[in-house]
């Protein structure tokens, strides 16, 4: 019986040790899958990103804004009246005239 008994224990033994040695591997193999997620960015996709950004750059030196040009129309359309002094009113009336019929 003795030898019978230390021959299961012998089999439960080798069992559990080739359990830890499967997670091990098992463990070993996900932190090796993790590793291989990392990502390197090449000079050549930063330099991509740079020419995006001086495009943009570019176009935001020339935007204007749609309500700077609608006042931009709006005062070449309507310009300011000139004001002149008292002493020249009736030159004024000459010069506002000139105006509308422009």
């Amino acid at each position: 019986m003795k030898r019978f008994s230390t021959r299961i224990a012998e089999a439960r033994r080798k069992k559990e040790e080739e359990r830890e040695r499967d997670n091990k591997r098992e463990e070993d193999e996900s932190k090796k899958k993790q590793e291989a997620e990392i990502i390197i960015i090449s000079s050549e996709s930063e330099s991509e990103e740079d020419e995006i950004d001086a495009d943009y750059a570019e176009y935001l030196a020339t935007y204007v804004p749609e309500e700077e040009q609608e006042q931009e129309e709006e005062e070449e359309e309507d310009p300011e009246p000139i004001v002149i002094s008292s002493d020249e009113s009736e030159n004024h009336s000459e010069i506002s005239s000139e105006i509308a019929s422009e």
